[in-house]
C-alpha cells in the first residue's frame, strides 16, 4: 500500500537544511598570499604563537578565504579560546559572515564553545545574526542541545520570534527536539504557541509527532490550537495516532479535537492507527466516537488496512466494535482477500472464525482463495467453503 504518503519527509529535510553551514565559493579581490594561508591554518590548528607572530607582522586580521571564512570564525569553530581572545584584541570583525551567512557566534554556539560565546557577546557579536537560511545562534543552540549557551542567549535578549526560510521558530525546534525546559522558557518569554512552519506544522504538531508528551501537555495548557491542519491536511492527532503515542492521543482527545478529521487521502486517525497496528489507540479512538467503517481513498477501511498488515489484535477490536467484515474497497477487495494476498495466516483464520464470506469476488472476478498465494491459506479458505 502506498496511498498514505510519508508526509513528514518534507519537515525532516527542512530541518536538515536548517542545521547545515552552507559554503558558497565567492571570488576574492586577490589571490591568497602564503602568510594569509598559513594564518588560517594556524587558527584551524590552534597554534596561538603562530597567530601572535602574524598579528605582530601586521597581517590583515579579517582576511577571508574563498568561502568567506576568517581566522576568528575558524578559531571559534574549533574552540581555540586563546586565539579567539587574541583576534578580538586585534579588532577582528566579530560580526563577519562567511558565504553561508555564518558568524563566529553562530559556529561557536553550534559546537558548544560557551567560553567563546561569552567573549564574542562581550565584544558586541550580533546575537540574532541569521545565516542565508535564516538560522540564528539560538536555534542552533537548541537543536544541538547546548542548554547553557541557550540560557545565555536568552538572558542576553536573543529574539525568540525570528524564523528560518522554512519558517521554523525556536519554539518549533525546541518542541521537535523534546527540550521541555527550553519550551517552558520560550513560552515564558512570550513565544507564539501557534506559529506555523512553511508546511503549517506547529510546535504542538512536532511534539506530537516525536512523542514528547510533557511538551504536548505544556502547549495544550497554553491553549495551543490542537486542530490546526498541517502538511497533507493532517493534524497532531493524525501523527500521534500513526506513530503510536497513546498518551498524546489521550491528551489531544481530552481537548475535544476532531476524531474523524480527514487528510488528503480521506484517511482518519483511526485509519492510520489500524494500518500501523496500534491496538490501544484504535480502542481509544473508537471509544471517542471514531467512525469504524470509514472509507479512505480507494475505499480502504480500517479493517481492510489492519488485515493488509496482519494486525490480528486490531482486527479483533474492530470486529468486536461492529466493523462490517465483508466491506469491499473500490477494487472489490475485502479484509479476507487482503489478508490472504499478504500471507497473514492468523488474520485469515480470525476473519474466517468471525464469519467472513469466502465467496465474494473482486472486480477481477477472483475470490480470496484465488487471490491467496500461500498453499496453507488456500486450503483454509477452501475448507471454509464446505
Amino acid at each position: 500500500m502506498n496511498y498514505i504518503k510519508n508526509y513528514l519527509l518534507i519537515i525532516l529535510k527542512s530541518l536538515a537544511r536548517t542545521i547545515v553551514t552552507i559554503a558558497i565559493i565567492i571570488p576574492l579581490a586577490h589571490a591568497a598570499t602564503e602568510d594569509e594561508t598559513e594564518f588560517l591554518k594556524a587558527a584551524f590548528s590552534g597554534k596561538t604563537e603562530t597567530i601572535t607572530q602574524f598579528l605582530e607582522k601586521g597581517i590583515n586580521v579579517n582576511y577571508q578565504n574563498e568561502m568567506g571564512f576568517t581566522a576568528l570564525i575558524v578559531a571559534s569553530q574549533f574552540g581555540h579560546s586563546d586565539i579567539v581572545k587574541k583576534l578580538l584584541e586585534s579588532n577582528a570583525d566579530v560580526n563577519h559572515k562567511n558565504a553561508g551567512g555564518v558568524t563566529a557566534l553562530t559556529i561557536a554556539t553550534k559546537n558548544g564553545h560557551a567560553d567563546i560565546v561569552d567573549m564574542l557577546l562581550a565584544k558586541g557579536a550580533d546575537i540574532n545574526a541569521q545565516t542565508t537560511d535564516g538560522i540564528t545562534p539560538l536555534m542552533l543552540g537548541i537543536q544541538k542541545g547546548r542548554d547553557a549557551i541557550v540560557d545565555t542567549l536568552l538572558d542576553k535578549g536573543a529574539d525568540i520570534h525570528l524564523h528560518t526560510q522554512e519558517k521554523l521558530t525556536a519554539l518549533i525546534i525546541a518542541a521537535m527536539e523534546g527540550k521541555s525546559s527550553i519550551v517552558e522558557k520560550l513560552l515564558a518569554k512570550g513565544a507564539k504557541v501557534d506559529d506555523q512552519a512553511s508546511d503549517n506544522t506547529t510546535a504542538l504538531y512536532m511534539a506530537a509527532r516525536n512523542g514528547h508528551t510533557a511538551i504536548v501537555e505544556t502547549l495544550l495548557a497554553k491553549n495551543a490550537a490542537a486542530d490546526i491542519v498541517a502538511v497533507d491536511n493532517t493534524t497532531p492527532l493524525f501523527i500521534a495516532a500513526q506513530n503510536g503515542h497513546s498518551d498524546i492521543v489521550n491528551a489531544l482527545l481530552a481537548k475535544n479535537v476532531k476524531v474523524d478529521a480527514q487528510d488528503q487521502n480521506s484517511a482518519t486517525p483511526l485509519t492510520l492507527a489500524a494500518l500501523m497496528g496500534h491496538s490501544e489507540i484504535v480502542k481509544t479512538l473508537i471509544k471517542h466516537g471514531a467512525t469504524i467503517d470509514h472509507k479512505a481513498t480507494n475505499g480502504f477501511t480500517p479493517l481492510i488496512l489492519a488485515a493488509q498488515n496482519g494486525h490480528t489484535p486490531v482486527i479483533e477490536i474492530l470486529l468486536e466494535n461492529g466493523a462490517k467484515i465483508d466491506l469491499q474497497n473500490e477494487d472489490g477487495i475485502t479484509a479476507l482477500m487482503w489478508a490472504s494476498l499478504h500471507d497473514h495466516a492468523d488474520a485469515v483464520k480470525l476473519l474466517l472464525a468471525k464469519g467472513a464470506d469466502t465467496s465474494i469476488k473482486s472486480k477481477t472476478g477472483k475470490t480470496a482463495a484465488e487471490i491467496a498465494k500461500d498453499p496453507a491459506i488456500v486450503e483454509s479458505l477452501q475448507a471454509a467453503k464446505k
